[in-house]
């Protein structure tokens, strides 16, 4: 087969989106899982099935249509992956379709394979399935026909930062897997921004904004972690106060000494 045999035909429709947000709110979730389904005609791709939540899974499996294909989960975390292997079930019961199931590390979740390259449909390409490890070491994100970016976790919507728990998560990845985005959107090749959680970022600038006002946020948590080991915080209690100030919610200090961690490996592997 040519290496260009699957570039989409021209006068095909174009690949549709849509989002179905789960019903589990929370200060790591936001407003809830954020649920893509991708549809190329009577073919359908769902990516991040979210909670094992009946309601849910019941409206996904709604819009996935009557040729449902594969189910891509962006990276390890529950509320991204507990309900796949049912999703997958129930679609191959209700169409009779082999429905793959994919992640980036398989052992992640029961029956998943390593993701193509390419999502593929009869009328071409659908997505780009690219690695952006940091969040987690196993996060991907797909580049959508036409420029839409589902990132996962790896940059959040509202101007929120994901968490990076060291070992898995490495703010060293991030930070590259963030200049990746950045260099495909100053190219041109991301529309909007689609993410694991929070609104999406509906246009090339808005895209490109929410891009670069990530990377200077991680810059700037570096540099404030720097000065204040200069000063003389060198315990995590201190670098807490510090950074964070004396009125860090308590339910938030976990991901809070995870993210100074992260930092701190950062600063280890940089010198």
């Amino acid at each position: 087969m040519e290496e260009d045999s699957f570039q989409r035909d021209p006068a095909a429709p174009g690949v549709e989106l849509e989002l179905i947000r789960a019903d589990n709110p929370g200060p790591m979730t936001l407003q809830g899982t954020n649920t893509y389904v991708l549809r190329d005609g009577e073919q359908s791709w769902v990516v991040d099935p979210g909670p094992l939540d009946v309601p849910h899974l019941t409206a996904v499996i709604r819009a996935c249509g009557p040729r449902p294909m594969g189910v891509l989960v962006t990276h390890r975390h529950d509320d991204h992956t507990a309900g796949a292997g049912t999703l997958r079930r129930q679609l191959q019961n209700r169409t009779g379709c082999e429905v793959r199931l994919w992640a980036a590390d398989p052992r992640a979740v029961a029956g998943a394979q390593t993701p193509p390259s390419e999502l593929i449909s009869e009328n071409g390409i659908v997505g780009h399935v690219i690695h952006l490890p940091g969040h987690t070491a196993d996060s991907v994100g797909l580049l959508v026909e036409g420029g839409r970016m589902l990132t996962g976790d790896t940059l959040l919507g509202d101007g929120s930062s994901t968490v990076i728990s060291p070992p898995d998560g490495s703010l060293t990845e991030h930070l590259q897997s963030l200049a990746v985005m950045r260099a495909l959107a100053t190219d041109g090749r991301i529309s909007s921004l689609h993410p694991g959680h929070g609104s999406v970022a509906e246009s090339p600038l808005e895209a490109l904004e929410a891009i670069e006002s990530m990377i200077a946020h991680r810059e700037e948590r570096i540099d404030q972690v720097r000065q204040a080991r200069a000063a003389g915080a060198l315990s995590m209690d201190r670098l807490l106060r510090a950074v964070y100030g004396e009125a860090l919610d308590p339910g938030l200090r976990g991901a809070a000494e995870d993210s100074l961690r992260a930092v701190l490996d950062h600063i280890s592997r940089t010198r």
